[in-house]
């Protein structure tokens, strides 16, 4: 292999791994940057724009989505670089508002962009190349598409660097955008000429898996936008007009989703399957890498439409959107609905049925809406896409049956299925707004009202995690109540920043938190009972049981949310309401672990530790966005590249501590436990330890967001030290989940990590020692110990793994035997 000795081939292992997925949080705080850039710059100029910025994304993330069907990412020295390029990526996202206007102060944003984007557009095809990991065929390809890689690199540069030398304000708009115009064209006009010799698929799973999780990032930042269109942990005044909206949002989102995931994504994949090597890699290529590119580019549209919707009913207002902002929501809706068209044509030859009816009812109906009030357009549009569902369970019933038939064989392969991704994907926003709610009242009685957000959360989830084990099938009920579920937990993250005291105007803050958790949890136990107890009768007792604590803990918030207190002040939280809240938390904590539902017959030890796993991973993601959040609209510094960098590798860190190791073993060890104790341990180790673990990381969110703030565009050595609390919250979030994964460790297998113990008593001894420093340097001081351990942790596993590798001497015949280990 090269120089790369440590880089893997990857020879058709069929499954993203959790680190490509950390990779794609990235690019969901990316997109976000792009949607926040139309939204600043809504007119026939600023929305071009954000697409230009969006093709250049999807030209990095196509790459790296390239290189792991090449290589393993997780293997070797693969995770260092993708790291390195993850915080390259992160700063490139940081400055997409200034790739083309600079803002006063700070370093040129737009050749900062354009370096960055040369960095992470280039290191796959050098991996590639350098490491020799392709086949002898495909490295003449490889070596060819390096001159269409560098004049698009070059092109860029110049698109930063010569229109600030060319005299008129229009003029040098314009100059920059045809420069990155003609950046994309030489792109992929390059990729088109080369063939589809260095476009070998090694494994289809993994093609399909990765490009239907860069879809789901895109239903994701919809979902996102849908919140943010309401403020971050603002209180704004919680009006029906507005979850009324924010609902028919979210069904929308849903619905579209339904459009790729209830046979698209499978058949397609199925449909590669049946087709010769040769035109498997340009169907690859022309389905995936191209096609997708339209309906991300659609679901961004939509994301930016209903942004702009909602926020016009925050306003109160009854007026239209407008036709820009008309043409961008239905229009975004459309180019999805046509790329998902051209991809079924491509893939699976299939033409007609619900998406061209989808696109006939929309565009049809674009011109009535035009007039009528925001609530409305939206209205319309949903009633449109649902509409399209209906006909495949009337009138295209016959064809969809059959085709569903077809696509069984691909559905019954397990695995975390699409509606589970699609219902964790909220949770990003529900931790962005936990977190807001910490910085909005950086204090300790803020702390304790985003954690009890939080912990409320968090129950909600793990009991939908149960679900989603107990249904192994695409159950159509169970599809229908996570969208509503969705939808409700994004009304109860709307409300997060007055549940416990009301806002001036609007609903009851706090009565509408409680009321759409209650029926989260009602809807869980009525499909529990409907679903899992008609597929596995031994269930009924155990989910009757669960009942119980469920409606006392209910009836304990609802009287918490019935205080009478004075409207005004959303930071207030009194002791009789906290008191109530923790009750509430503790009877069902405790109540569920005594007398809650043991797990389903169709259980999984994969499936369920896949679960907590991508959790964790939504977790580092929310705090990837909390930090670049914080700093979105100070000028790009050298303060801001430092700390960019420095907070990814601290999130890379925790994110070894556990998929290293506690992962890697947690699965194993819950799998071979005793079925009397498995429940328990499922419980303990997973629903209730992994709760601190994930709250650890809200807190570094916290201290990583609060330190961004501070830092302006100052020297690289000058600044202030970040606010006491959030300092505390930063290394405090380390010491949380740093013993929480101790916990997790010693209830599996009784066994406790010395090295991790060390680090957590050098953290906790810096907390205070740190506390009156620099920001920057206080986190550089976390960062390098955290990493530290880290490679110490990774040098002692390869002298080991060479160790195995080893002469013994058996007792019987005195010669050498040769015992290689599992990599050996």
């Amino acid at each position: 292999m090269g120089g790369f000795g440590p880089v893997r081939v990857a020879r058709g292992e069929g499954s993203v791994t959790r680190l490509e997925l950390f990779l794609d949080l990235i690019f969901v705080f990316a997109f976000l940057n792009v949607t926040g850039l139309a939204v600043e710059q809504f007119n026939p100029a600023g929305v071009p724009r954000g697409l230009l910025l969006l093709v250049l994304l999807w030209g990095c993330w196509a790459a790296y989505a390239w290189l792991g069907n090449v290589v393993r990412l997780d293997r070797g020295v693969m995770p260092l670089f993708i790291f390195g390029i993850s915080a390259t990526l992160f700063v490139m996202a940081l400055t997409a508002r200034e790739a083309f206007v600079d803002r006063e102060g700070g370093l040129n944003g737009p050749v900062v962009f354009a370096v960055c984007y040369v960095i992470a557009r280039n290191g796959p095809l050098f991996v590639a190349t350098a490491a020799g990991v392709v086949e002898p065929g495909t490295r003449r390809s490889l070596r060819k598409a390096w001159p269409a890689r560098l004049g698009g690199s070059l092109a860029l540069l110049a698109a930063a660097i010569l229109p600030d030398h060319v005299h008129g304000e229009v003029t040098r708009e314009w100059v920059r955008f045809t420069l990155v115009a003609c950046v994309i064209v030489a792109d992929y006009a390059g990729t088109l000429l080369l063939g589809s010799a260095s476009w070998h698929i090694k494994s289809i799973s993994y093609w399909a898996e990765r490009h239907s999780l860069i879809i789901l990032i895109g239903f994701g930042e919809a979902i996102i936008s849908i919140g943010l269109s309401q403020g971050a942990a603002v209180a704004q005044p919680l009006t029906v007009q507005v979850l009324a909206g924010t609902l028919l949002g979210v069904v929308l989102a849903g619905a579209l989703w339904w459009t790729y995931f209830d046979i698209a994504r499978f058949a397609a994949e199925q449909a590669m399957a049946g087709v010769s090597e040769a035109r498997r890699t340009v169907l690859g290529r022309d389905a995936y890498s191209f096609l997708h590119l339209l309906m991300t580019a659609g679901l961004v549209l939509v994301a930016l439409g209903l942004h702009t919707a909602l926020y016009e009913l925050r306003l109160a207002s009854e007026m239209p959107i407008g036709r820009m902002g008309l043409l961008v929501l239905y229009g975004g809706v459309i180019l999805y609905l046509v790329g998902l068209i051209l991809f079924e044509l491509r893939t699976l030859r299939l033409l007609g049925r619900s998406p061209v009816l989808g696109v006939i009812l929309v565009g049809s109906l674009a011109p009535i809406a035009l007039q009528l009030p925001v609530l409305v357009q939206v209205g319309l549009l949903t009633a449109a896409v649902g509409a399209m569902a209906l006909a495949d369970a009337t009138v295209f019933r016959h064809r969809h049956r059959q085709l569903h038939a077809e696509i069984q064989p691909v559905l019954k392969q397990g695995g975390v299925t699409p509606k589970e991704l699609f219902f964790d994907l909220v949770f990003v926003y529900a931790f962005l707004q936990v977190t807001a709610v910490m910085s909005g009242d950086p204090t300790w009685r803020g702390v304790v009202r985003g954690l009890l957000v939080l912990v409320v959360l968090w129950l909600a989830w793990c009991v939908y995690t149960w679900l989603g084990i107990g249904v192994r099938s695409e159950h159509p009920v169970v599809r229908l109540v996570m969208v509503l579920v969705v939808a409700l937990t994004t009304f109860i993250t709307l409300a997060s920043p007055q549940a416990f005291n009301d806002a001036v105007g609007g609903l009851s803050g706090p009565l509408v938190f409680v009321a759409c958790y209650a029926l989260i949890r009602l809807l869980f136990l009525g499909t529990s009972w409907t679903v899992v107890v008609r597929q596995a009768p031994t269930q009924r007792a155990s989910v009757a049981r669960s009942a119980v604590p469920t409606m006392l803990a209910l009836v304990i918030l609802l009287a918490a949310a019935l205080i009478p207190q004075p409207a005004g002040d959303v930071r207030l939280l009194t002791p009789v309401r906290a008191g109530l809240w923790l009750a509430a938390i503790a009877v069902d904590l405790v109540g569920n672990r005594l007398v809650g539902p043991h797990l389903p017959p169709a259980w999984s030890a994969k499936h369920w530790a896949d679960r907590y796993s991508l959790i964790i991973i939504i977790a580092l993601g929310q705090a990837v966005i909390s930090m670049g959040t914080a700093a979105v609209y100070t000028p790009i510094s050298a303060q801001i590249i430092v700390a960019a960098g420095l907070g990814t590798a601290l999130l890379a860190a925790l994110w070894w501590i556990y998929f290293s190791t506690t992962a890697v073993h947690g699965e194993p060890a819950l799998a071979a436990s005793e079925p009397a104790r498995r429940s328990r341990l499922a419980a303990d180790a997973y629903a209730l330890l992994h709760l601190p673990m994930v709250a650890g990381v809200v807190l570094v969110a916290l201290g990583l967001g609060k330190t961004m703030s501070v830092l302006g565009s100052q020297g690289l050595l000058d600044g202030a030290p970040v606010y006491l609390l959030p300092h505390f919250a930063l290394f405090g979030g380390v010491i949380i989940y740093l013993l929480a994964d101790q916990g997790f460790r010693w209830r599996l297998s009784r066994h406790v990590d010395p090295p991790r113990i060390a680090q957590t008593l050098v953290v906790t001894a810096l907390t205070p020692a740190t506390a009156n420093l620099q920001a920057l340097t206080a986190l550089a001081i976390l960062t390098a110990v955290s990493v530290g351990f880290s490679m110490i942790e990774m040098a002692q596993r390869n002298h080991e793994g060479r160790i195995k590798i080893t002469f013994r001497f058996p007792r019987s015949t005195g010669r050498p035997h040769k015992r290689p280990t599992q990599d050996g």
